[in-house]
C-alpha cells in the first residue's frame, strides 16, 4: 500500500463498488481501504482510515451524500471527495462544487471517468460528460435559475414530495418519509410535471433542487 492513493468507496449498491473498484485497482496507483453502504458508515471509516479520497454517493441511507460532504468540509478533513449520481443533473454538479468536491461523475460514466478525475484532483473541478455543461461556475446559482414556474397549482402533499425529490430521495424513500405508497409518489410526480409543464426526470430534479427554497416557505 505504501506510495498508493487511499480511496474509500460509499456506495449502497455493492456491484457498483465492484466495478469502480476493479477500475481503480487495475490502474495501479490506488488502493481502496473501505467500501460502506451508508453515509454514517463513511463518516465514521472517513475520520479512521484517512483516505485521500472518497468516491461519494449522492443518495445513500442514514446520510445523503451531500450531507456527508458538508461535515467533512466542516471538520476540515483533507479527503478530496468526488460525488457520483444516477443522475446526470447540472444543478447536482453545481451543488457539489459548490460544496468542495473535485468532481461530479453521473454513474454511467464512472468506469471511464473515476480513473481521470481522481489523477487530475489538484486542476479544474471535473464534471460528468453526460451532464454537457464545463463548469458548473458558469451555470447560474441555485435558486437563481432564470425559468421561473407557478408552484401554486401544486398540492401540499406535491411540494412535500418535491421537496424530497430537491435532497436526492428516491420514490421509495419519499414514500417511506411521507407514509404513502411509492405509486402515489410517481403519480404526485407525474402531476408535478404536467402541472409545471416539465419534461425528462433530470429536470424535475434541477427545478426541484433550484427552487428548494421557495417550495419550502410556501404555506
Amino acid at each position: 500500500m505504501n506510495g498508493l492513493q487511499k480511496v474509500l468507496l460509499a456506495d449502497d449498491h455493492p456491484i457498483f463498488r465492484t466495478g469502480v473498484r476493479h477500475v481503480l485497482e487495475a490502474n495501479g496507483t490506488f488502493s481502496i481501504v473501505a467500501e460502506v453502504g451508508d453515509g454514517r458508515a463513511a463518516l465514521s471509516q472517513i475520520d479512521i482510515l484517512k483516505p485521500h479520497f472518497v468516491v461519494l454517493d449522492l443518495n445513500m441511507p442514514e446520510i445523503d451524500g451531500f450531507s456527508v460532504l458538508k461535515r467533512i468540509k466542516a471538520i476540515g478533513n483533507p479527503a478530496k471527495v468526488v460525488i457520483v449520481s444516477m443522475h446526470a443533473a447540472e444543478s447536482y454538479a453545481k451543488r457539489a462544487y459548490e460544496l468542495g468536491a473535485i468532481g461530479f461523475i453521473a454513474k454511467e460514466d464512472a468506469p471511464s471517468e473515476i480513473v481521470s478525475v481522481l489523477q487530475n484532483s489538484n486542476g479544474e473541478f471535473y464534471m460528468s460528460q453526460s451532464v454537457g455543461n464545463p463548469d458548473p461556475r458558469f451555470a447560474p446559482a441555485v435558486g437563481e435559475t432564470e425559468d421561473r414556474h407557478d408552484f401554486s397549482t401544486l398540492t401540499n402533499a406535491e411540494r412535500n414530495v418535491l421537496v424530497l425529490l430537491s435532497f436526492g430521495k428516491t420514490s421509495k424513500e419519499i414514500a417511506l418519509e411521507l407514509n404513502i405508497s411509492p405509486r402515489t409518489v410517481q403519480a404526485h410526480r407525474r402531476n408535478i410535471a404536467d402541472k409545471l409543464d416539465v419534461h425528462g426526470t433530470n429536470r424535475l430534479l434541477e427545478i426541484a433542487i433550484s427552487h428548494r427554497t421557495t417550495l419550502i416557505g410556501i404555506k
